[in-house]
C-alpha cells in the first residue's frame, strides 16, 4: 500500500474515535508523559498544538507552562515547508493559521534558536519500532530535525494503534524519533 493511501486510512481510523475516547486516551497519555524522566528533565520543550482527532496536547501545553517549562510552538511556512520555534508564554496567545491549526498570534511570535530545545514532541499517523513515522507528508519535522546542530530527544505521541512492530518504508532523509508514548505504553525505539 502506498503512503498516500495508508495516510488516508490512518486518518479515517483516528477520526472514528469518539470525543470521549479521544479525551480519555489523551488524559492517559498526558499522565504517562508527565511521569517520564524525559519530560521531568526537559526544560525547553517543542510541542505541536493538536487539532481534529490528534492526541489533545492543549492541556499538556497548559500544564507544562504551569510547571515553568519553556514551551515552543511550531510556526510553519507552507511555501518552504519549514518550521520555526516560537516561545509560548500563554495558551491564550494562539490563533488559527491557514490550516486551522493554532499558532502564536503575530503580536506574540517570539522566534528562538531551536538548538536550545531539549525535547521535541512529535505528531504522526504511524510510528514503527525503529522510530520511523508516517506524518502528513509535508516533511516539516524531518527538515526541522535536520536543521538542528545537535541531537535532541524526539518523542512521538499517539494512540496505541498508531504504533507498529513492523517497519515503515522510509527515505534516506527521514529522521526517526527516539521514543513513542501512547495511552498504554512508553516505547524506547
Amino acid at each position: 500500500m502506498d503512503k498516500k493511501t495508508l495516510r488516508k486510512e490512518l486518518v479515517q481510523k483516528r477520526d472514528l474515535l469518539s470525543k470521549k475516547e479521544i479525551e480519555e486516551m489523551s488524559i492517559l497519555i498526558e499522565k504517562n508523559l508527565f511521569s517520564t524522566s524525559l519530560f521531568k528533565n526537559a526544560s525547553d520543550i517543542f510541542i505541536f498544538v493538536s487539532y481534529r482527532s490528534e492526541v489533545n496536547t492543549h492541556n499538556i501545553i497548559k500544564t507544562a507552562l504551569s510547571y515553568n517549562k519553556n514551551i515552543y510552538i511550531p510556526i510553519v511556512d507552507p511555501k518552504t515547508k519549514t518550521m520555526k520555534a516560537s516561545r509560548l508564554k500563554d495558551f491564550s496567545c494562539l490563533e488559527k493559521n491557514y490550516m486551522n491549526i493554532l499558532e502564536p498570534t503575530k503580536e506574540s511570535i517570539d522566534i528562538v534558536d531551536p538548538n536550545k530545545i531539549d525535547l521535541v514532541i512529535v505528531p504522526g499517523l504511524l510510528f514503527d519500532r525503529n522510530g520511523y513515522r508516517i506524518g502528513y507528508g509535508g516533511g516539516f519535522y524531518d527538515k526541522f530535525f535536520a536543521s538542528l546542530d545537535m541531537e535532541v530527544n524526539k518523542l512521538g505521541i499517539g494512540y496505541d494503534f498508531q504504533y507498529t512492530t513492523g517497519n515503515i518504508e522510509h527515505e534516506d532523509y527521514d529522521i526517526p524519533v527516539n521514543y513513542f508514548l501512547s495511552e498504554k505504553k512508553f516505547y524506547i525505539l
